[in-house]
């Protein structure tokens, strides 16, 4: 509680001389981005912020500084959208779509620097799912990432062939000390190409589909912890369907 105090006066005390001014914040209401195409809104604090669907867009408009999660279901199922609005009227969000039948890449935490700093494996994470279904070899190596983020306060659009970290929920910039800040995040990533290494030779692999990428706060892992933890995630995919009234 009192790290949150102080976490919020930080960010005040940034915005002190920004008037707040309400702003609007317009998301795209796909399956790309939430998982379903969400006919109605909960939102937990309308204090915060309102919120309303038009056609395949959902617009949020910041009302006071603060923070609040927002439900988005089709009626079945549901995303949850966890929105901060700074002192300044700017709107932050993060995502959480449903899962249902998504590709899931498990992405877990290696030790670097000996012992001393954590890393998400997020090339060894795409490796292990691509030598899994037959696409390269385990001898094999990924040179280049290209793909468009659907969510990029998690993790940006790929840049230069590289994976980019994103945010900190409230749109803070996550440096390479604090990517634990990412545990048991989502993100799914619409790829184009990824290039490897074969034998010496560089490759192409044309694989235009949405991944989602889930972070663990798992930092050693083996093949049936990997297995074991698919398991927990299709129990979690039944916790967020919803019973129609």
């Amino acid at each position: 509680m009192l790290k949150q105090l102080i976490e919020d006066r930080i960010v005040t005390l940034h915005c002190i001389e920004t008037p707040f001014q309400q702003q609007v914040y317009k998301m795209h209401n796909c399956i790309k981005v939430l998982g379903i195409d969400a006919k109605s809104l909960i939102i937990e604090n309308e204090e915060i912020v309102t919120g309303y669907i038009v056609d395949k867009s959902i617009f949020f408009k910041s009302l006071q500084f603060g923070q609040t999660n927002i439900i988005c279901t089709d009626g079945v199922n549901k995303a949850i959208v966890q929105l901060f609005v700074r002192p300044s009227g700017e709107i932050v969000v993060e995502v959480e779509p449903y899962i249902g039948n998504a590709e899931i890449v498990l992405v877990y935490y290696r030790t670097i620097l000996a012992d001393t700093a954590i890393a998400i494996d997020l090339k060894g994470a795409l490796k292990y799912y691509l030598v899994a279904h037959q696409m390269m070899n385990a001898e094999d190596s990924i040179v280049e990432v290209h793909y468009q983020s659907m969510h990029p306060n998690v993790l940006k659009d790929s840049h230069a062939g590289n994976f980019i970290l994103g945010c900190h929920a409230d749109g803070s910039e996550i440096s390479k000390a604090e990517e634990y800040a990412l545990a048991n995040r989502l993100a799914t990533l619409k790829f184009s190409k990824i290039v490897i290494q074969q034998q010496g030779v560089k490759k192409i692999i044309a694989l235009k589909m949405l991944l989602t990428f889930m972070v663990t706060n798992h930092v050693f892992v083996s093949s049936e912890e990997i297995s074991d933890r698919l398991s927990e995630i299709k129990i979690k995919r039944e916790r967020y369907h919803l019973v129609p009234v």
